[in-house]
């Protein structure tokens, strides 16, 4: 029996009780069971199997929930909308959003990334990222757009 068809059948068998096993795991699940044996694949031969025969299991990417615009809270004017800036330092933007920060273990984090960008030079001023959304991720910023504003 070749190689392959091995990995295949011992994959099917794994799969048929935990449909969502990644492919480390079922790595260890088939060196444990065939060892060093001469059906015994190595670790790089298996997980090319795997992706030729597509049994990977993929990762699931959760995605933020960035905005909710049926709140309670009060919704001001835009203010700016009708306001065309003709130097700099006349009208700063700034927006917040999430960022995906990828570990080295191929885990994620998410982020704020905060940003205030001059309207006329379309210029970043200053940024901020921060794991915690809260008034030390805004004083921080804040205060380092006011020392830069005045020196």
């Amino acid at each position: 029996m070749p190689v392959s068809v091995s990995v295949l059948e011992f994959v099917k068998r794994v799969r048929e009780k935990d449909r969502g096993i990644g492919g480390e795991k079922l790595w260890l699940m088939y060196r444990n069971e065939f060892g060093t044996s001469s059906a015994a694949v190595g670790r790089d031969c298996f997980c090319a199997i795997l992706s030729k025969y597509r049994l990977t299991v993929r990762k699931r990417f959760r995605a933020p929930r960035t905005t909710d615009s049926s709140h309670y809270l009060p919704q001001y004017p835009d203010l700016t909308r009708t306001l065309l800036a003709d130097h700099p330092n006349q009208l700063w933007v700034s927006d917040i959003t999430y960022i995906t920060i990828w570990l080295p273990d191929d885990s994620y984090v998410f982020c704020y990334l905060s940003l205030v960008t001059d309207a006329y030079t379309k210029e970043i001023i200053g940024y901020c990222v921060g794991i915690l959304w809260g008034a030390v991720t805004l004083w921080k910023h804040w205060k380092w757009l006011s020392d830069a504003l005045a020196g």
